[in-house]
C-alpha cells in the first residue's frame, strides 16, 4: 500500500514538473482565458439573495407557521413602512394624501398603496370608533363650540374670528362656556410664526375636537408593495428611489415641517445591502493594505508579492464561477467567502513563498527550491486544505441554510486555493525568479521572533495556560445571545432608527405577533386568552371593527347633527385680501379691555405679541403689510373649512356590521381561505431584549402556532444555535478522525487539536469581556475557527517532528514564520470588516479576528510549550 502510495506521488510530481515548471508560460496563458471566460459567465448569472427569511430551511416548524400567514395574508409581504408625522392632523393628512396619489401613478415601480383609515368609510363612521364617554365629552365641546360656528360661518374671515374672541373675552364669566386659553396660544404662535417668515398652520381639529398627537392624527401610516426586480443587485432601487422622488416633492410650502421616514422589510434589506457594499469597499482596501505590508515584512521582495496577489484573484475568480455554478447566489453571509479565500489563500501562500524563499537563501537552484518546496509543504498543505473544508462543510447538513451556502462554496475554494497554490505560484516564480539579496533579514527575523523560548519556558506557559483556560470556563456561563437581526445592522441608517423609533409605542410597534384562527369563535377565543396577558396591551381581530355601543352614540350624533347641521353645510373659505390693520387695533383693544378687569397670563401674552407684530406691521410699506395680514388670516383659517367638512361627514354616521367594512380592510383580516388574523401588541418597549423574548414566550405558551415578525426572530436564533452546535460537534470529530487517521497518533493529534481548542475556549470568553454578544452572523465563528486554525497546529506539530531537543530553533523555521505571517494576512483580512458599520458584518470580522490570533498565540506558544513534556522524557 505504501508503495503504490509512493508511487503515485512519484507520478504527480514529475507530471508537475512536465507541465508546471518546464512549461510555466503556457500554464498561465491557459489561465488568463479561463479567468476571462469564468469571470463573463459569473457577471452574467451570480445573483444576490437578500431575502433574511431564506436563511433558515422552510422545512422548520416555525418557517411553516410564518409561510402559512405570508399565503394567507400575502399583502404584508415584503412592504414599505412610511410613517408620516405632521405638526398637526391636517397637514399631515394633505401629507398622507400628496403621497399617497402620487406614488398610484408610478405603477411601473408601486404595486399597490395601502392607507389605513383613508377613504369614505371612516369619514363617515369615525366618531363610532370613539369611546362612548369621549363621544360623550366631544359633543359637550361642539355644543359649546356652536356659536362660534355659527359665527364663522357668516364671517370665516380674520376679522370675524378676532371679534368673536374679542367680545367672548369681555363677556361675563358665565357666558363663557369654553376654554379660551387654547385658542388665544394658537392666535399668538401665529402671529410669531408671520413675525419669524415660518410657515405655520392652526389645527382646528385638536381645537374643537380636543385631540392631542399621535397614531393616526399627527401620526400616518402608508403601506407601499413595491414591484422588485431581482434581476438588478439591489431590487428595491427603483420603487424606494420614487418614493423618495414622492416624499420630497410633497415636503414643500406649509408641509415643509412634515417629517416621512422609511422603515419595512424591503427598506431594511435594501440598505443593509448599501451598508454591506460601501463597507466591503472600505474593508477590503484597508485589508490590502496590511495584507502587502505583511507579506513585504515576510518576505521582502515585490516579485513573490506580486505572485502571491494575482495567486489570490486567480483562485477568487475560479471561487466565484463556482458559486455561480453550485449555488447560483450569493446571501448576505456567505457573499464573506471571498474574506475567507482571501484569508486562506494568504496563508497557502505564505507558507510556500516562505519555504521557496528559505531555500533559495540556501542557496538552491530555482527548481530544485521549488521542487523541494511543493514536496516538503505539500502534505501539511493538502492536510489544511482537508480540516479548513471539513470547518465549512460542517454547517452543509444544518437547517441554516445561508451558512450552509457559505460553508459550499468558501469549502470547496479552499481547494481551488490550493490547487492555484500548487500551480500558478510556481510557474509565477517560474518566470520571475526570487533573486536573493546580498545580505539576509534572517537575523532580523529570529531576533523579533525570539527564537525557541515556548521551549525554554514551557512550565510556566503551561501554568498559566491552565489558569486562563479555567478564568475562561467561569466566563462560559455569562455568554450572550442576541437574537434580533435589527441589532445586526447600520443604527445610523433610517430604516432602522425608524424600526426602533416605532418599537418604544405599544400603538406603533412593529415587533407585533400573529395568532391564525380558523373561524369567528375560535378567533375570539385566542383573543380572549391573550388578553388576560400582563405582557399583552391589547389585541385587534376583525370584530374591533365594529364599535360597541353604537345605538347610543347613534343617537348622541343625531342630536349633533340637529344641533349643528345647518351651520356645517357650504361652510365658506376664508375671505381672500381685505385684511385691515383696524382689524388688529380693535382686537387689541378687547384684549386690554380684558387685563383691565383681570390679570390674565394667557390674555397678556397675547397682547404683548401682538403689540410687536402691530409696531412691526406699521414698519412695513402696504403691499408687504397686506401680505402679512393676509398669512396670519391663512394660518388662522386655511384648514377651518376642511375640519367643518370631516365634521359634517362624521354626522352622516350608521350603524356598521361585517357585511358594510371596505374589502380592502376585511381582506387584512380574513383572508380568502376563511382564516383569521389575531394581532396581539405588546405592552412594554421591545428594544429591550428580555422584555422581547419576554413577550414572545408568553405567546407560545397560549399558542405553540404564534408567528409573525418577533418569533421569527427568536426560532431563528434557536435555529442557529443548534446549527452552531451541530456544526462544531460534525467539525470536531471530523477533524479528529482526520488526524487521527493521517498522524496515526494519538498524542500528535490531540498536540494539534490543543491550541484549537483552547483558542475556541478563550475567543468564546471574549465574548464576554468585550460585550459582543453572538448574533446571526459571528456565530459562525467558532467553527470556522476550527477549519481555519487547526492549519496552525498542523504545521507545527508537523515541525516539531524534525525538532531534537529542546534548544533547536523553532520559531525561526519556515513553517513558524508561515503560520506567523499565513496567520497575520487572515487576521486583517477578518479584522478590516470589524470597522464596517454594519454590525453583524462588524462582529464576525471581531471575533474571527480575536480567535485567529488566540489561534496563533496558542500554536506558536501554547504547543510547543506542552510539546516539551516529550523532549523531556527523550532526554
Amino acid at each position: 500500500m505504501r508503495k503504490t502510495t509512493y508511487a503515485f506521488v512519484v507520478k504527480i510530481i514529475h507530471w508537475w514538473e512536465a507541465n508546471v515548471l518546464r512549461h510555466p508560460w503556457t500554464l498561465l496563458l491557459l489561465v488568463i482565458i479561463t479567468c476571462g471566460a469564468v469571470g463573463k459567465y459569473t457577471a452574467d448569472n451570480l445573483t444576490m439573495n437578500t431575502n433574511t427569511a431564506d436563511s433558515i430551511s422552510t422545512s422548520v416548524p416555525f418557517q411553516q407557521n410564518r409561510i402559512k400567514l405570508e399565503t394567507a395574508f400575502p399583502q404584508d409581504v415584503s412592504t414599505v413602512l412610511l410613517l408620516v408625522e405632521g405638526k398637526s392632523p391636517e397637514l399631515t393628512a394633505e401629507a398622507v394624501k400628496r403621497i399617497g396619489a402620487e406614488l398610484r401613478q408610478r405603477s411601473d415601480v408601486i404595486k399597490s398603496v395601502y392607507i389605513p383609515d383613508e377613504g369614505d368609510f371612516f369619514a363617515r363612521n369615525g366618531m363610532l370608533y370613539l369611546s362612548l364617554p369621549e363621544l360623550e365629552n366631544l359633543s359637550k365641546q361642539l355644543a359649546n363650540a356652536q356659536p362660534f360656528i355659527g359665527r364663522l360661518s357668516q364671517d370665516n374671515s380674520l376679522r370675524g374670528l378676532l371679534d368673536i374672541v374679542g367680545q367672548a373675552l369681555n363677556a361675563k364669566e358665565d357666558d363663557i362656556a369654553i376654554d379660551m386659553n387654547p385658542l388665544l396660544g394658537k392666535i399668538r404662535e401665529a402671529i410669531q410664526a408671520v413675525q419669524a417668515g415660518q410657515p405655520y398652520q392652526l389645527s382646528w381639529q385638536q381645537l374643537m375636537l380636543d385631540q392631542k398627537d399621535g397614531l393616526g392624527l399627527t401620526k400616518r401610516f402608508i403601506i407601499i408593495t413595491p414591484i422588485l426586480d431581482f434581476q438588478e443587485l439591489m431590487p428595491a432601487e427603483k420603487p424606494i428611489t420614487a418614493i423618495k422622488d414622492a416624499t420630497s416633492s410633497t415636503l414643500t410650502g406649509d408641509l415643509a415641517e412634515t417629517r416621512i421616514r422609511m422603515t419595512g422589510e424591503v427598506v431594511l434589506e435594501y440598505e443593509e445591502m448599501l451598508t454591506v457594499e460601501k463597507g466591503m469597499a472600505v474593508a477590503g482596501a484597508i485589508s490590502m493594505v496590511m495584507v502587502c505590508l505583511t507579506l513585504w515584512i515576510a518576505y521582502r521582495s515585490f516579485k513573490l508579492m506580486f505572485a502571491t496577489f494575482l495567486t489570490l484573484t486567480v483562485g477568487l475568480v475560479y471561487s466565484m464561477g463556482f458559486a455561480t455554478v453550485a449555488i447560483g447566489h450569493l446571501n448576505l453571509i456567505s457573499i464573506a467567502f471571498a474574506v475567507l479565500f482571501i484569508g486562506m489563500g494568504d496563508a497557502y501562500s505564505s507558507h510556500f513563498c516562505l519555504r521557496y524563499r528559505e531555500l533559495v537563501l540556501r542557496g538552491e537552484s530555482q527548481t530544485l527550491a521549488l521542487r523541494d518546496t511543493l514536496t516538503s509543504t505539500g502534505a501539511a498543505l493538502i492536510l489544511c486544505t482537508l480540516t479548513a473544508a471539513i470547518g465549512l462543510y460542517a454547517f452543509i447538513p444544518t437547517n441554516y441554510v445561508g451558512v450552509a451556502e457559505l460553508g459550499v462554496i468558501a469549502g470547496t475554494s479552499m481547494f481551488i486555493a490550493l490547487a492555484t497554490t500548487f500551480t500558478v505560484l510556481p510557474a509565477l516564480m517560474k518566470v520571475m525568479p526570487y533573486k536573493p539579496p546580498q545580505k539576509s533579514g534572517k537575523g532580523k527575523t529570529l531576533a523579533i521572533l525570539g527564537s525557541n523560548w515556548p521551549l525554554r519556558y514551557a512550565r510556566p506557559i503551561r501554568w498559566i495556560t491552565a489558569i486562563l483556560a479555567l478564568a475562561a470556563l467561569f466566563l462560559l456561563s455569562k455568554v450572550q445571545v442576541d437574537f434580533n437581526p435589527i441589532n445586526l445592522r447600520d443604527p445610523d441608517t433610517e430604516s432602522v432608527q425608524t424600526f426602533k423609533y416605532l418599537l418604544q409605542s405599544q400603538d406603533t410597534s412593529p415587533m407585533t405577533m400573529t395568532a391564525l384562527a380558523s373561524s369567528e369563535a375560535d378567533a375570539r377565543e385566542k383573543a380572549a386568552r391573550f388578553e388576560q396577558s400582563p405582557l399583552v396591551d391589547k389585541v385587534v381581530t376583525l370584530f374591533d371593527f365594529i364599535p360597541e355601543d353604537q345605538e347610543q352614540k347613534l343617537a348622541i350624533i343625531e342630536d349633533l347633527g340637529l344641533l349643528l347641521g345647518g351651520q356645517l353645510q357650504n361652510f365658506p373659505p376664508p375671505a381672500e385680501g381685505g385684511v385691515q390693520m383696524a382689524t388688529l387695533d380693535k382686537f387689541q383693544k378687547a384684549l386690554d379691555e380684558r387685563l383691565a378687569k383681570k390679570d390674565d397670563p394667557a390674555v397678556t401674552a397675547l397682547a404683548e405679541t401682538l403689540e410687536q407684530f402691530r409696531e412691526q406691521l406699521q414698519t412695513e410699506d402696504p403691499a408687504t403689510r397686506e401680505a402679512s395680514l393676509d398669512k396670519l388670516q391663512g394660518s388662522l383659517l386655511n384648514s377651518l373649512p376642511a375640519t367643518i367638512h370631516n365634521l359634517s361627514e362624521g354626522l352622516q354616521a350608521s350603524e356598521i356590521s361585517l357585511d358594510s367594512l371596505p374589502p380592502d380592510l376585511v381582506e387584512r383580516w380574513r383572508s380568502a381561505s376563511g382564516l383569521y388574523r389575531v394581532q396581539i401588541f405588546p405592552k412594554r418597549d421591545l428594544n429591550d431584549l428580555e422584555n422581547l423574548r419576554e413577550f414572545i414566550l408568553a405567546g407560545q405558551k397560549i399558542d405553540p402556532n404564534v408567528t409573525d415578525l418577533p418569533v421569527t426572530y427568536l426560532e431563528s436564533m434557536d435555529e442557529v444555535v443548534k446549527a452552531f452546535e451541530q456544526a462544531f460537534s460534525i467539525a470536531l470529530v471530523a477533524i479528529s478522525v482526520l488526524l487521527l487517521l493521517i498522524l496515526r497518533n494519538i498524542k500528535d493529534t490531540l498536540l494539534v487539536l490543543l491550541p484549537l481548542l483552547l483558542a475556541s475556549l478563550f475567543t468564546a470568553a471574549a465574548t464576554v469581556l468585550l460585550d459582543v454578544p453572538f448574533n446571526f452572523a459571528n456565530i459562525i465563528a467558532l467553527p470556522l475557527l476550527f477549519g481555519l486554525g487547526v492549519d496552525n497546529g498542523i504545521h507545527m506539530a508537523h515541525r516539531m517532528h524534525y525538532l531534537q531537543s529542546k534548544d533547536d530553533n523553532l520559531l525561526g523555521t519556515s513553517e513558524a514564520l508561515g503560520v506567523f505571517y499565513g496567520s497575520l494576512t487572515t487576521i486583517w483580512s477578518f479584522g478590516s470588516l470589524a470597522l464596517m458599520s454594519h454590525k453583524g458584518t462588524s462582529s464576525m470580522g471581531i471575533l474571527l479576528a480575536i480567535g485567529l490570533l488566540l489561534s496563533l498565540v496558542c500554536s506558536l506558544v501554547v504547543l510547543p510549550a506542552f510539546s516539551a513534556l516529550k523532549f523531556r522524557r527523550r532526554a
